[in-house]
């Protein structure tokens, strides 16, 4: 079986990337039952495009197959004054291409791209219990964070 062969995307090619954006986000919110569940017409409008008031550089990483793609890893890169960080932003494979590689691909080369671009910290947000995803990202060198990182949700009645 032959590497998958990961290429960048242009802005053309987001239409490529929408459908299985859209896969990615319906099967990922029942997972955060504590923010708003939102319907296929609405994450279809969030699915649209970039927020317009994002200040960065978005890279889309790609492998195709014959019917669009098998998996696409959207990374962004940005300065918030100390230094250029990267994040893998959304990673998401095709079902039917799970276990075929796909996801390292789109991984190395994320890292590749970091690398070229000297990011000085990169990282990566996922659910703890996503053992394939945690799996992925630490064999390809990411680690727990070794920082304390406190969040605050803002309740009903605030």
């Amino acid at each position: 079986m032959s590497e998958p062969k990961v290429e960048r995307l242009r802005a053309s090619d987001y239409p490529l990337v929408k459908p299985l954006l859209l896969e990615l986000y319906e099967s990922e919110q029942p997972h955060y039952a504590d923010h708003p569940q939102l319907s296929r017409t609405e994450l279809e409008q969030v699915v649209s495009g970039i927020p317009a008031g994002f200040k960065g550089e978005n890279v889309i990483l790609a492998v195709r197959e014959a019917s669009g793609l098998a998996g696409f890893c959207w990374c962004v890169l940005f300065d918030p004054g100390t230094g250029l960080e990267g994040e893998i932003a959304e990673l998401f494979v095709a079902a039917e291409q799970r276990g075929s590689g796909v996801g390292k691909a789109l991984v190395e080369a994320s890292l590749d791209l970091f690398r070229e671009r000297r990011v000085t910290l990169a990282y990566v947000w996922t659910r703890e219990e996503n053992e394939a995803a945690v799996g992925l990202y630490r064999r390809a060198g990411f680690e727990p964070n070794r920082q304390l990182v406190l969040t605050w949700y803002p309740t009903s009645g605030a």
